[in-house]
């Protein structure tokens, strides 16, 4: 995760993250920054200072829990996914996209994710 500032776009911070990052958000109240990654990870970045950024903890989430929305009220973070059969074999000719192919949806297993503290 790249920090920037707004004032000038200096770079302020690069912080590792549990995966590819699918989305992210802020939260003014916390001034934490929640990454998701559709490996099934979420990590938590904490501003400790306006120069100072750590990561604060990796979360386990569920495989393909990649949107992210933020309820201020709350305070809780959403994310959803599926359940996924196993993946078919990669076609002959490597595929196109960058990601493989992926398993069939399994019936009913659709689910949100609500994280808070």
């Amino acid at each position: 995760m790249v920090i920037l500032s707004a004032k000038d776009g200096k770079i302020l911070a690069s912080l590792p993250l549990a995966g590819g990052s699918d989305g992210a958000i802020f939260n003014p109240a916390t001034k934490e920054a929640f990454s998701t990654h559709g490996n099934g990870t979420l990590t938590v970045v904490k501003e400790k200072s306006a120069a100072s950024f750590e990561v604060e903890q990796n979360l386990d989430t569920m495989n393909g829990a990649r949107t992210i929305a933020f309820d201020r009220k709350t305070n809780h973070i959403f994310t959803m996914s599926q359940e996924r059969g196993p993946a078919p074999p990669p076609p002959a000719d490597g595929g196109r996209g960058g990601r493989g192919p992926q398993g069939t949806v399994v019936p009913g297993s659709f689910t949100i994710l609500m994280i808070g503290k």
